[in-house]
């Protein structure tokens, strides 16, 4: 664990650097910003707009609420101490009123033990929506989340039982920083034999987003969950991220590694996205 820290430490100090960059420094080019050619698509009303500036691990539990839509392709690699998975699937969100956003997820999923036989499919399917007060700066969420359990437990994919979350978020959009915390209930519903109990959890977590330029920003997040499975250890984890947007503001590319705080958690896990707002 000491050289888990040590990564922490060292990640930390390349991303704050970076972020103390100020891109005001860089002398604009003459015209409007991001101007393209004469004929092209205009360019999407902010490029800096906070509410699509997100987390990676509690995208879903975050007082963010889409401009209008997010598409992003996502692939996961989580190296646990029992084997390996693999995730590749989409992300979806969208606004289905002012200060109200739904979605879901879904995808392949891979898992590879160290004994036993490997398994792919189907993943579950989590469908969500929450609300979020009005507000200034500083705006609150609540939200509700539900897995369809559609992934085949016979071959470790999942339990085979739904599950339910409600969960409350806080997020204030300041000058040079985003900080954001969340909090939630998860009723884990308890597989059959020959698969080990379930518990139902408590999450907590929160994270700065740090606008690093009009187009890139650097997210810092912790996350925790107490055990799911019963006798497992808790979850706990720090992911260090960037978030790109194109040119023209219309999508990008994000990455992020984790790293465990607690023996619940992956060994390392990355996380890698292409997404698109509208």
């Amino acid at each position: 664990m000491r050289d888990h820290y040590s990564v922490i430490g060292a990640l930390l100090f390349l991303l704050l650097q970076a972020a103390a960059v100020p891109a005001r420094c860089q002398a604009p080019p003459p015209g409007p910003p991001d101007a393209g050619p004469p004929g092209t698509p205009p360019v999407k009303k902010s490029l800096g707009d906070r509410n699509d500036r997100r987390l990676f691990q509690r995208f879903v539990e975050d007082a963010a609420v889409s401009s209008g839509g997010w598409a992003e392709m996502q692939y996961r690699y989580d190296n646990l101490p029992g084997g390996k998975d693999h995730f590749i699937g989409p992300l979806v969100a969208f606004k289905v009123v002012k200060d109200v956003e739904a979605g879901l997820r879904f995808g392949w999923l891979d898992v590879r033990p160290d004994t036993g036989p490997n398994g792919s499919g189907l993943s579950d399917l989590d469908l969500y929506a929450k609300y979020r007060f009005p507000g200034g700066a500083a705006r609150t969420a609540v939200g509700a989340l539900v897995k369809i359990p559609t992934a085949d437990e016979t071959k470790g994919l999942g339990t085979g039982k739904r599950d339910a979350e409600l969960f409350a978020a806080w997020r204030a959009d300041l000058e040079a920083v985003s900080i954001t915390a969340n909090a939630g209930f998860r009723f884990n519903g308890d597989p059959d034999a020959p698969l080990p109990h379930t518990n139902d959890t408590l999450l907590f977590g929160g994270g700065v987003l740090l606008p690093a330029s009009p187009r890139l920003t650097i997210v810092i997040e912790g996350s925790y969950e107490t055990n799911r499975i019963e006798g497992a250890a808790d979850d706990g984890r720090l992911t260090l991220g960037v978030q790109s947007r194109g040119r023209r503001g219309r999508g990008g590319l994000r990455g992020a590694v984790a790293i465990p705080l607690k023996d619940g958690a992956p060994d390392s896990e990355l996380i890698a996205g292409a997404f698109l707002t509208y």
